[in-house]
């Protein structure tokens, strides 16, 4: 570029002025779009916080509910046994009159194995 003129400086500073200006307009809408995207980097981290919140509150749920059915099966096989224990009690005290049936159901049985009838028995 040739400089030795004075319209030759005029346009040259005009063009650097023109250069300085796009470079500042530039510089000024990074800005802008940097501003926008830490409000948005801002709000996505107030958001990540509020779903990990909520997140642990609903863990905190499942932990609870989880505990609740625990205790409700450990109270269940509890029941369970104590009934299963109550039948077995019950079932001993009924067992003298019902062994004594028994035994008479098995002679009668072996009697009649042994081709011998339940009167042969008693004689």
């Amino acid at each position: 570029m040739d400089l030795s003129t004075d319209q030759a400086v005029e346009h040259a500073a005009l063009a650097g002025a023109a250069a300085i200006q796009k470079l500042v307009e530039e510089r000024n809408e990074l800005r802008t779009r940097l501003a926008a995207q830490e409000q948005e980097t801002a709000a996505y981290r107030a958001l990540n916080n509020e779903l990990r919140r909520q997140l642990l509150v609903v863990h905190q749920s499942y932990v609870d509910v989880a505990k609740g059915i625990v205790g409700d099966l450990e109270r269940f096989d509890a029941t369970l046994r104590e009934t299963a224990q109550e039948a077995h009690s019950a079932m001993d005290t009924q067992m003298p009159w019902q062994n004594a049936a028994t035994a008479a159901q098995a002679q009668d049985a072996a009697a009649a194995i042994n081709g011998t009838g339940p009167a042969d028995r008693r004689k």
